[in-house]
């Protein structure tokens, strides 16, 4: 009798290919995780503020951060540090090594495939939940977390992120 071995299941989702082909989510997690050691060297205190500030049109993703409690509170949050990614030189060369390949495809495949926006915008909004859950911020008690793109309704956004935490 031939055993063989069972056919995987397709990836259910062009989205889900994506994050299987690239990598994505550990890839964006172990960016942030070494953007936020460097902002942390750099700057001192801990973040009152962190986005992921992006375009889910075009894959841009950037570290925002607000030392200051009251900039950070603002609608839409005031950030001292925008790209905070590109402010800090190890983080910037390891964004633009590690990251652009990965958003250069998402780019040159979003147009066939509807489901990336939301895709990337719920994918990051996960990584934010399980970062904030395994300690990232343990330093910054009363942080407050979005995932944002440009011009975005910040309470929607902010509603969004609760609801995936909720459900994490």
């Amino acid at each position: 009798m031939m055993t063989s071995t069972p056919t995987p299941p397709p990836i259910a989702t062009p989205w889900l290919a994506f994050l299987a082909a690239t990598g994505f989510e550990a890839l964006v997690r172990d960016l942030t995780l070494h953007t936020l050691a460097e902002a942390r060297s750099t700057w001192p205190g801990a973040p009152a503020g962190f986005a992921f500030n992006c375009s889910a049109a075009w894959g841009d993703i950037h570290i925002s951060l607000a030392h200051d409690p009251a900039r950070a509170a603002m609608e839409p949050p005031d950030w001292e540090h925008e790209c905070a990614e590109a402010e800090l030189p190890a983080s910037a060369a390891l964004w633009c090594a590690r990251y652009e390949p990965v958003r250069e495809r998402y780019e040159a495949e979003r147009a066939r495939h509807a489901s990336y926006p939301d895709g990337f915008l719920d994918t990051l909004r996960h990584l934010l939940a399980r970062l904030e859950r395994d300690g990232a911020f343990a330093d910054a008690p009363g942080i407050r977390l979005l995932v944002t793109e440009v011009d975005a309704d910040t309470a929607a956004e902010e509603a969004a992120l609760a609801q995936v935490r909720r459900n994490l």
